[in-house]
């Protein structure tokens, strides 16, 4: 009756762990959507370019966001469950929350070796396809053509130039081989890489003459701001995954032992 007890105890304290944490996925994910650096209409049309397997950058950028949300959700509903189950001594609300958990652990363990053997290749796959995009920038202003006006805002947004950080002309430039820059582009980089560039005032104090070493532009390249975009974030995600993951071991070991001493229906 004592361990039974202690047991009760310690599986509400999980889940009122699980519910600080689900909390802890579901705030993030809003932050993410709130954020219009990144997640916006001006934005996603350059986003939306970059392809990556069946879907592209700008439908992962929201979707992730979602998913976050629905996640952190998911999570809080089930640490009702469990706190329930605890504390009403529902032994069918154990099983199915000890079933979901260990679900949710195994799924997490699969997700890091994946992330972890594939991560280089992923990324390596992320930059070519982002500079492949980056081809189709043909007119360099906010208005004309949605494709290459989201470049242009990711450039202002982001504080970035190019998909490699700028180094110079010829291959120290992404936009050297752009249907822009071989076609009608008067300058070198598009005025979007100076730091004066704005929506409201988009003009250029910076030296962009072509066929010149452009300066005074962005000094880091869009894919490192993308990936320090998504970097800011998933350092908390990282945490909070791993404090879950320990928590949902607690949590299986507990109800079990709980299930253990009950009998079919409730708990005695």
């Amino acid at each position: 009756m004592c361990n039974q007890k202690v047991s009760k105890v310690v599986l509400v304290i999980v889940n009122i762990l699980f519910i600080l944490l689900g909390l802890g996925l579901l705030i993030p994910g809003i932050l993410v959507v709130l954020n219009e650096d990144v997640i916006n209409d001006d934005v996603l049309p350059a986003l939306k370019s970059v392809s990556f397997g069946v879907t592209n950058l700008g439908d992962m950028a929201k979707g992730l966001s979602i998913t976050l949300i629905v996640l952190g959700s998911f999570v809080l509903v089930l640490s009702l469950i469990g706190a329930i189950g605890a504390c009403c001594k529902i032994r069918c609300l154990l099983i199915i929350y000890i079933i979901i958990v260990l679900i949710l652990s195994i799924g997490k363990f699969v997700i890091v070796i994946l992330w972890i053997i594939f991560n280089s290749d992923i990324e390596s796959k992320l930059k070519t396809e982002m500079k492949t995009a980056l081809l189709k920038f043909t007119t360099d202003d906010l208005t004309t053509h949605e494709l290459s006006s989201g470049w242009n805002y990711l450039n202002m947004n982001l504080e970035c130039c190019g998909i490699d950080a700028v180094t110079g002309k010829g291959t120290g430039n992404d936009y050297t081989n752009s249907a822009w820059y071989t076609g009608s582009g008067a300058d070198e980089l598009p005025i979007s890489c100076c730091p004066s560039a704005t929506s409201s005032s988009y003009s250029s104090t910076c030296s962009f003459t072509k066929n010149a070493d452009p300066t005074g532009q962005h000094s880091k390249g869009c894919y490192d701001a993308v990936k320090d975009f998504a970097t800011k974030y998933s350092v908390a995600f990282i945490c909070i995954g791993v404090f879950i993951l320990l928590t949902e071991i607690a949590a299986v070991i507990f109800a079990c032992s709980l299930c253990k001493k009950s009998k079919t229906g409730s708990l005695v």
